[in-house]
């Protein structure tokens, strides 16, 4: 079976160039390893540090941390739907990168160097963000599996906000993020 071409993004809108844009992103990245870093972050948060690939991806759709597309649901010769084999890809890159390990068959864990990257690029993302909220708009337009939630729990984690909770319930409710104003 052929590996399924990697989504990435870079966050740069037709017609502007790479030096012309802040980036969230540096070319390595894939979305879809970012996806799955995160959701293996919040499970360490709720105690659950060895969760399973099913735990894993339940918490992403749960959450909806990644954009569907049509064809998602299409199911691959490895009998997983296109998503999950797409997922479990970003699974085998991420560990490639010591991002994570798999201790046990079927167990996904986060490694120190996994969250201190996490954390480092929701950092990052915070400082753009803050410098420039509608830098948000241009990046998520890039984006082929990056939305919105995404964006927000990175920026409240860059924040130092347990991001535990879904982030409308941090927000509370429907509110866009807010600059954070300096003390």
């Amino acid at each position: 079976m052929a590996r399924p071409a990697a989504t990435g993004a870079l966050g740069i809108a037709a017609g502007q160039s790479h030096d012309t844009v802040m980036s969230y992103f540096q070319p390595i990245d894939k979305e879809e390893q970012l996806v799955l870093i995160l959701a293996l972050y919040i499970l360490e948060r709720l105690d659950n540090r060895k969760p399973t690939k099913r735990q894993v991806l339940r918490l992403i759709r749960a959450r909806e941390l990644l954009v569907i597309h049509d064809g998602d649901s299409e199911i691959r010769s490895t009998g997983e739907e296109k998503l999950d084999n797409d997922l479990a890809w970003a699974r085998e890159d991420a560990k490639e990168r010591g991002f994570l390990t798999m201790p046990e068959i079927g167990v996904w864990q986060l490694t120190n160097a996994g969250r201190e990257w996490l954390l480092k690029k929701a950092e990052q993302w915070r400082g753009i963000y803050e410098k420039d909220p509608e830098s948000m708009n241009g990046f998520l337009r890039g984006c082929q599996r990056i939305n919105a939630v995404t964006f927000t729990h990175m920026v409240l984690i860059g924040r130092g906000i347990d991001v535990t909770k879904r982030p409308k319930e941090l927000l509370g409710g429907d509110k866009p993020i807010e600059r954070q104003r300096p003390n």
